[in-house]
């Protein structure tokens, strides 16, 4: 019999209170092995806390073409498109970007 692993996923405060009211969809990593490990269906929990379920995870090259692909609401409902390319760097230098770009569209699971 498998076991389904639940990771854990750490998650600032302002951004995680926004996934949990359900404004913030998709949460945004740069490509670390143990990200791209990650499975669609995989359950995670944020903060070790709320469950949530990977519904989507897609590798970009970059943020500019995550940019192209992903709604910036999703990503970041409180600035505006502009913005985000220079939010993401500041959390993110050009080493980690270089490392590829990755969407993780979260649902929550029910009880």
């Amino acid at each position: 019999m498998e076991t389904t692993q639940v990771k854990v996923l750490w998650i600032k405060d302002e951004p995680l209170q926004q996934i949990l009211a359900g404004s913030k969809t998709v949460e945004v990593r740069v490509g670390y092995s143990n990200i791209r490990k990650l499975q669609e269906g995989q359950l995670l929990r944020l903060n070790d806390r709320y469950l949530y379920r990977l519904r989507r995870i897609t590798i970009y090259a970059n943020f500019g073409e995550l940019l192209a692909h992903e709604d910036s609401a999703r990503i970041a409902p409180d600035l505006a498109a502009d913005e985000l390319p220079d939010e993401l760097r500041a959390i993110y230098p050009p080493a980690k970007e270089a490392l590829g770009v990755a969407a993780l569209e979260l649902e929550p699971v029910q009880p």
